[in-house]
């Protein structure tokens, strides 16, 4: 009897044993600090000071550096180019502007010096009119001054002259014995540019 006893004893296990005995929890736990050490050792690498940085890892900090400066860069520069665009564009039409309001100007005043030419080629120039013509032969040079100063010009066209049509203006084309084809009779009515734009072309007689 008492040897039966010992021997259910030896077959029992141990709380040693059990203790002893890995659990499944084991390869987890250690998974997880593995992760965690790889975690720790990047924040490690990107809180490197220079100083302890290769020659290697400096040549690629380097050479980051530069590649974002060259891009900066050319952003910069073409921020600047465009602006510089925008300034010449925005003066070209400012100046085109002033242009066309001169010029719409300056053509109010060419009926009125028609209307002195007429004048004073009607107006006789001795006897008790004389003193008359020479008052609206005044007024008629002060307004050619005006215009003159700003600019604006008589076109040159006499008879015998070629005609031009960027000029030019025929009203009439006909035969004559003096001139060839496309030759200037006579002028009509006087024609003024603005330096190289034609506010009114000269209106002329043209042979045919």
């Amino acid at each position: 009897m008492i040897d039966e006893e010992k021997n259910i004893l030896k077959e029992q296990p141990t709380k040693k044993s059990l203790d002893d005995e890995p659990t499944s929890a084991t390869p987890e736990h250690n998974q997880e600090d593995g992760e965690e050490a790889t975690v720790h050792d990047e924040d490690d690498i990107a809180e490197v000071s220079p100083d302890e940085l290769t020659v290697e890892q400096l040549i690629d900090k380097l050479a980051a550096a530069e590649a974002l400066a060259a891009e900066r860069l050319d952003g910069q520069q073409r921020s600047l180019a465009d602006f510089q665009n925008y300034k010449r564009r925005t003066t070209r039409d400012m100046q085109l502007i002033r242009q066309n309001a001169a010029a719409s100007l300056l053509t109010m005043f060419f009926p009125i010096l028609d209307d002195l030419v007429l004048a004073l080629d009607s107006l006789p120039n001795s006897g008790d009119g004389a003193a008359w013509s020479e008052g609206v032969n005044m007024v008629h040079r002060k307004l050619v001054s005006v215009l003159e100063g700003e600019g604006v010009t008589p076109i040159e066209a006499e008879a015998g002259h070629e005609f031009d049509p960027h000029f030019h203006e025929a009203i009439v084309q006909e035969e004559h014995p003096e001139y060839e084809t496309d030759v200037i009779i006579a002028v009509v009515r006087s024609g003024y540019q603005l330096g190289e734009r034609v506010l009114r072309p000269t209106q002329v007689r043209v042979a045919k």
